[in-house]
């Protein structure tokens, strides 16, 4: 099966353009509260927010005109399983492309939060559930939406989407399994492991490794870890790397 190709690609960049600029009114947070919140925490509310809005985003819009561009965008809820929270894919695009959303919060060093000594890294990640086997390489892209809260003349703070990314969603998995094996890594039990640090020894010693000698790849799939060149390269543009 072939590979979605880069002007499939660009043309569902294009399709998204207009969420570039966009105001999520949906959150409002006075200035005066944000010494409260690391900038992790806003994160976490933010890409909630992005996800639950993306298939419904006209609602957004200010004004009809507005609006006639935001229903452009073309997504809606991809079905999935009854109970299922994290079903995949999240979308379905109306040119048939199925598209994944991850977001990308990007911090404003004008606004004064609780920021800890060293940055947190963003937790946006393809996990283990999304696999080569489930995957349609043709149709499969990765959309990531970096958002960014901004202050306005009243001094409430609301998220605004200051830039998006549109990647082949195989390339990234190969990436991803790909750093796990040259990592010395496996899946057991349709679960990423590495080696632990008590076995590394025994590793390099060239012994048998066991089940036992492995525990669960925290850090698999997180975005700013994928090798995939042009995904590393937009998290660097927006300082994730």
């Amino acid at each position: 099966m072939a590979d979605i190709t880069p002007l499939e690609l660009e043309s569902l960049r294009r399709a998204f353009q207009p969420l570039v600029g966009l105001r999520i009114t949906w959150l409002s947070i006075p200035n005066q509260t944000l010494p409260g919140f690391e900038p992790s925490q806003i994160a976490v509310i933010v890409n909630t927010l992005l996800d639950a809005i993306l298939p419904q985003i006209e609602h957004l819009a200010t004004d009809e005109e507005n609006a006639k561009r935001l229903r452009s965008v073309g997504l809606s809820k991809s079905p999935g399983t009854i109970g299922q929270r994290e079903s995949y894919p999240d979308y379905v695009h109306t040119s048939g492309k199925r598209v994944e959303l991850k977001g990308l919060f990007v911090d404003n060093p004008t606004l004064l939060m609780k920021r800890p000594p060293t940055a947190r890294e963003p937790s946006a990640r393809l996990k283990e559930n999304v696999t080569m086997d489930i995957i349609h390489p043709t149709n499969d892209a990765l959309l990531l939406a970096a958002a960014q809260l901004k202050e306005d003349e009243s001094g409430a703070c609301s998220p605004y989407i200051i830039d998006i990314g549109v990647f082949s969603m195989v390339e990234c998995v190969r990436a991803r399994d790909a750093r796990l094996a040259e990592a010395g890594g496996r899946w057991i039990d349709d679960i990423p492991k590495v080696v632990k640090k008590t076995s590394m020894a025994k590793a390099a010693a060239g012994k048998r490794l066991t089940s036992a000698d492995f525990e669960k790849d925290t850090n698999f799939g997180k975005l700013k870890r994928i090798p995939y060149p042009p995904l590393q390269d937009f998290m660097r543009k927006h300082g994730a790397i």
